[in-house]
């Protein structure tokens, strides 16, 4: 018997919008690969299993940990369970993961415990150094993870077994990442009828903005880009892998049906990479008329960006995006290996906008070799977002993240200390706790900085377009659906943060 566990999550109050867990797709993946290979599963989903319960972080006054305890947890494994496989997403969670794991481990001192996610990717050897966990899955985890699990049956040497790293005594063994699955297609649909899913859609517990009862989905994997600050290149390698338009829209049909949900969030790392394929499948959507929305809060490329493309978009339900500058300095740019063209970005901006999409822009400052020349050509770029109609930025602080190429620079430099502290600390983009590691840009002046940029674009947008501002948050309040970034911090700084404090203020006590 395998049991698959998600941990239970972070909510955080810091930043534009509250930071909360959503539905674990990868793990939905995983388990539908078990399934599809035979072996019996159980999964205990340790957030969505109790959403409504919270408990103060340790030492944090900004965080709270939501859902079961970690007894509760282990308590919930199936008593037959011989293997123990946890997901770790997001190597903010990494603190709390481990954790819970040396209490599985003492409950279950027998069973193999593996970890799969970014985090076991990008510091393997530290992980299995510090934690009771057997094994680390890396990178894309559905075939690596039967073949673990047939190398385990088999009696076979897991050296063998690609796509791994595993204690052998006191040594880490890796064997590197295992080849990319060339054809999305044959990847069984996530498992979502094994996890609470009913429970997140109810309660909007997932990415993007609130546009109503709303499903994670997966239309294209990878990214083919580079940007030192990304863990892209050491997760899915270089290769992006686009679905059949078709199956994709097959998939939100059914969940349409079965879950009865109107919007969809896809969580891929870049959606809009070949023309074509954006195209093919928008009128997939508009021939099938679901009278469905869908976003892509994670950012997408500008590149092949057009009238036409904005249009098809907006015909297909496309409501929300975001495009991803970083920063207004083509110096810094070619540093973090950004591959943008500014003015063709701002040109597909201005597209956007005009058909009615709501854009986001994201940017980051404070990245090594930022200085105050090359933030104040990032303020004008942000000036100019909002002169063009963008919709919302936001600007966060520079963290180094785990399997990115600056981590890895930083921490040969002696500047990084993996510690809890660290591994929590992207959590902390938008605080004054978030250190500088910009040689020419002190933390104090890096964090007002920040809220410069933010207060530029904002009371810049919100003087040239009052109405528009006016509608959102009446929307917001009203109907307590989202269109923007702004309306959903505004229901969530009014509302849904005291409902939450109060939670937490109650579990306390």
């Amino acid at each position: 018997m395998i049991t698959l566990i998600n941990p239970p999550g972070i909510k955080t109050f810091s930043g534009l919008q509250m930071h909360t867990p959503n539905p674990p797709l990868g793990l939905a993946y995983v388990a539908a690969a078990i399934r599809e290979a035979g072996f019996p599963y159980h999964v205990v989903d340790g957030t969505g299993e109790a959403l409504d319960l919270v408990r103060p972080y340790p030492d944090r006054d900004d965080f709270m940990i939501q859902g079961l305890s970690f007894d509760e947890v282990t308590a919930r494994i199936h008593p037959d369970t011989t293997v123990i496989g946890i997901a770790c997403m997001f190597s903010t969670l990494w603190p709390l993961v481990n954790k819970l794991a040396w209490g599985v481990r003492e409950k279950f001192p027998h069973a193999w415990m593996v970890l799969g996610g970014e985090h076991g990717t990008a510091v393997p050897e530290h992980t299995l150094r510090v934690s009771p966990f057997d094994a680390v899955v890396l990178g894309e985890g559905e075939d690596t993870v039967v073949e673990l699990l047939r190398a385990r049956r088999d009696g076979r040497p897991l050296a063998l077994v690609k796509g791994i790293a595993f204690k052998d005594g006191e040594r880490v063994v890796t064997t590197g990442l295992s080849a990319r699955k060339k054809d999305a297609d044959k990847i069984a649909p996530p498992d979502w009828d094994s996890f609470p899913i009913e429970e997140y859609i109810a309660r909007h517990q997932i990415n993007g903005a609130n546009m109503g009862r709303s499903m994670p989905l997966l239309a294209t994997r990878g990214c083919p880009f580079q940007c030192t600050f990304c863990s892209n290149p050491g997760m899915w390698t270089q290769r992006w892998i686009p679905r059949d338009p078709k199956l994709v829209a097959d998939e939100m049909e059914l969940y349409a049906r079965k879950y009865r949900v109107t919007n969809f969030d896809f969580q891929d790392l870049t959606s809009i990479i070949k023309r074509q394929w954006i195209v093919d499948f928008c009128r997939e959507l508009i021939a099938r008329d679901l009278r469905i929305t869908w976003q892509m809060p994670s950012g997408t490329r500008a590149d092949v960006f057009d009238a036409e493309v904005a249009d098809l978009l907006y015909r297909s339900g496309c409501r929300a995006l975001a495009f991803a500058p970083e920063s207004g300095s083509p110096e810094i740019l070619k540093v973090i290996k950004k591959q943008v063209d500014l003015p063709r970005m701002l040109e597909s901006m201005k597209i956007a906008v005009r058909r009615g999409l709501k854009l986001s822009c994201f940017i980051v400052i404070g990245f090594p070799g930022d200085t105050p020349a090359t933030l104040r050509q990032t303020t004008r770029l942000i000036r100019t977002m909002a002169w063009l109609g963008v919709y919302d930025v936001a600007v966060s602080k520079f963290v180094p993240y785990p399997g990115s190429e600056l981590f890895t620079r930083l921490q040969r430099e002696g500047k990084i200390q993996l510690d809890d502290d660290f591994f929590v600390s992207p959590m902390d983009f938008y605080t004054k706790k978030a250190p500088s590691y910009a040689d020419a840009i002190s933390t104090r002046r890096l964090y007002w900085t920040m809220m410069w940029m933010f207060w530029n674009f904002y009371l810049l947008s919100f003087a040239l377009r009052p109405l528009r501002v006016i509608r959102a948050l009446v929307k917001a309040v009203v109907t307590g659906t989202e269109d923007t970034r702004y309306a959903k911090w505004f229901v969530d700084r009014v509302f849904t943060r005291r409902r939450w404090r109060k939670l937490a203020e109650s579990a306390h006590r």
